[in-house]
C-alpha cells in the first residue's frame, strides 16, 4: 500500500504567465493524476489551493512555447567541471550570442546523459527558459503547500534511434545495439477556439511551423518516411485533409504523461533534489515500471506463480510436519503408558516422561538433571582444567557460581550445556564491598510451572 500511494503522480501544467493581474481570479492550473505513471485516471482544472494533495510525486510541465533549444558542441570537460557553477559559466559563454534575453537570467535544461554525450564528442541539445518565470511559477505552487519534485518540458527534441511501438520511445535513450536513424514528430495541438499550432520535434530541436502548410517543404524533418504525426482529437480531420496523411490521435493527457516520462529533467540548480531523494525516485520509477508496464507482464506472472508455489509448498511442508509431530506424540504417549501404567491422564507426554524418569532416578538414589550433583558435573566439564570454584549457592534447578564469568566457557561448551537443557546468564553481585561476577545456571523441565 505504501508503494501504491507513492506511485501516484500529479502532473501540473505551468501557466505561460506566472503572475495573474491584480484583482483577477486566481491562476487556473490544468492537472492530471496518474495512478501508476503509465496512464491517466483523472484530469481537470483548478486553482493551486484546490489541486489534489494525496498524490505522491508532483511533476511540473513547462509549456513548449517558453523553451528555446540550442545545439552545442561542448568542449571536453573534466569531472570537476560538471558542477552547476562551472557548467553554467561554459554555457553562458557559448549561448550569449544566441539568446534574446540576458544569458544570466536563463535557466538551462540539460539531458540526463550529458556526460556520455560530451565524452563521445557529440553535439548536445540544451534547453533554455526564463529563470524568473520558472521561479515565480514554482513558488506559486509551493506557497500553497505543493512540493514540486520534478520539472519537465512539454515537448523535447527527439533522439536518433529505431522507432518503437510506443509513442514516447522517441524521447528516451536510443538502443545503440540497433541501427540509428533520425526520427521526427509533428505535433498538431492547441484549443479548438484558436488556430492550430504545428510543432515539429526533431533531434535538432523543437520548432513551431508557420501557419501556411506550403511553406513546410523547407523543413527537412517533414519529408522523412518515418515522420510521426500526433494530433489532438479536434484537429484530426483538418490535419488529414491538409497533409494527405492520417495522423495518430494524441490527446493532451497523453502528451503530458509522455512529458513526465522523458529523460529531460529541468529540476536542477535551485530546484535540484537531494541525492537520496533522487535515488528513492529511481527506485520508485523501477518499481512502478515493473508493476505496470506491459514488457514486464511475463516476469510479473512468473513472480506471482513463484509466490503461490512457495505458499503451497510451505503449507504442505507445515501439514507434513504437523502430522509427524502428532505421530511422534502418539508414540511417546503409548510408550509412557506402557512404561508407567500408574499415569492416568496424559497431557504432555514429553514433560510427563521427564518427571517420571526423574522420580525413578531419585527413588534409586541417582542424580537427575537439575540436581546439584548433575549441574556441578555438567559445568565442571566446560570450565578450564584445574579451575578451583570459590563458592556456590543452589536452589531448586538453579545453581549460582560465585566468581565465575561466562567468558570462561567456550562457545562449544555453551552449546553443549544448552543441548543438555541448561541456560546460562551472567550477573554481578557485591561481596565484601567488591563486585564479583556470578554465573547463574538454570535447568527448566517444566515441573515448577506445571506443579
Amino acid at each position: 500500500m505504501f508503494f501504491y500511494n507513492r506511485a501516484t503522480m500529479l502532473i501540473i501544467a505551468l501557466p505561460t504567465k506566472a503572475h495573474p493581474q491584480s484583482g483577477s481570479s486566481p491562476q487556473s492550473y490544468s492537472y492530471w493524476l496518474s495512478p501508476n505513471g503509465l496512464s491517466i485516471s483523472l484530469s481537470g482544472q483548478s486553482s493551486a489551493a484546490l489541486l489534489p494533495r494525496s498524490a505522491g510525486e508532483v511533476v511540473a510541465v513547462i509549456p513548449w512555447q517558453l523553451v528555446s533549444w540550442h545545439s552545442l558542441k561542448l568542449p571536453a570537460l573534466s569531472q570537476s567541471q560538471f558542477n552547476e557553477q562551472k557548467l553554467s559559466a561554459v554555457l553562458n559563454g557559448m549561448l550569449e550570442d544566441e539568446l534574446l534575453d540576458e544569458v544570466n537570467s536563463m535557466h538551462f535544461i540539460l539531458p540526463n546523459n550529458l556526460k556520455s554525450l560530451v565524452a563521445s564528442d557529440r553535439e548536445v541539445m540544451i534547453g533554455a527558459c526564463s529563470r524568473d518565470w520558472l521561479r515565480s511559477a514554482v513558488n506559486a505552487l509551493q506557497d500553497q503547500g505543493i512540493r514540486v519534485q520534478r520539472i519537465v518540458c512539454e515537448l523535447t527534441p527527439t533522439t536518433s534511434g529505431p522507432l518503437s511501438k510506443t509513442d514516447n520511445s522517441i524521447y528516451n535513450e536510443p538502443n545503440t545495439s540497433e541501427p540509428l536513424e533520425s526520427v521526427a514528430v509533428l505535433h498538431v495541438l492547441g484549443p479548438a477556439s484558436l488556430p492550430a499550432s504545428a510543432v515539429l520535434c526533431t533531434e535538432n530541436g523543437v520548432i513551431k511551423l508557420p501557419p501556411s502548410t506550403p511553406s513546410w517543404s523547407a523543413f527537412k524533418g517533414l519529408g522523412g518516411k518515418d515522420l510521426s504525426i500526433l494530433c489532438e482529437p479536434h484537429w484530426v480531420q483538418s490535419t488529414s485533409e491538409a497533409l494527405g496523411r492520417e495522423p495518430k490521435l494524441y490527446s493532451v493527457s497523453q502528451r503530458m504523461l509522455d512529458a513526465s516520462l522523458s529523460n529531460w529533467d529541468a529540476a536542477t540548480g535551485e530546484w535540484e533534489q537531494s541525492r537520496s531523494f533522487r535515488f528513492y525516485r529511481n527506485i520508485q520509477k523501477l518499481y512502478t515500471e515493473f508493476m505496470h508496464h506491459a514488457k514486464w507482464s511475463l516476469a510479473r506472472q512468473a513472480l506471482l506463480g513463484l509466490v503461490i508455489l512457495n505458499l503451497v509448498g510451505l503449507n504442505l511442508w507445515s501439514w507434513i510436519e504437523g502430522v509427524n509431530i502428532k505421530s511422534s506424540e502418539q508414540e511417546l504417549s503409548k510408550l509412557l503408558k506402557e512404561t508407567f501404567p500408574a499415569i492416568g491422564l496424559i497431557v504432555d507426554p514429553s514433560l510427563q516422561m521427564q518427571r517420571e524418569m526423574k522420580r525413578l532416578k531419585h527413588a534409586r538414589g541417582q542424580s537427575a538433571a537439575g540436581d546439584l550433583e548433575s549441574m556441578l558435573s555438567a559445568v565442571a566439564q566446560q570450565l578450564p582444567p584445574n579451575y578451583r570454584l570459590q563458592s556456590f549457592n543452589y536452589s531448586a534447578n538453579e545453581l549460582r557460581l560465585n566468581g565465575v564469568s561466562k567468558n570462561l566457557i567456550s562457545g562449544a561448551g555453551l552449546n553443549a550445556l544448552e543441548k543438555a537443557g541448561y541456560t546460562l546468564r551472567a550477573e554481578n553481585t557485591a561481596v565484601s564491598g567488591q563486585m564479583v561476577p556470578v554465573l547463574v545456571m538454570t535447568f527448566v523441565d517444566g515441573s515448577t510451572s506445571q506443579n
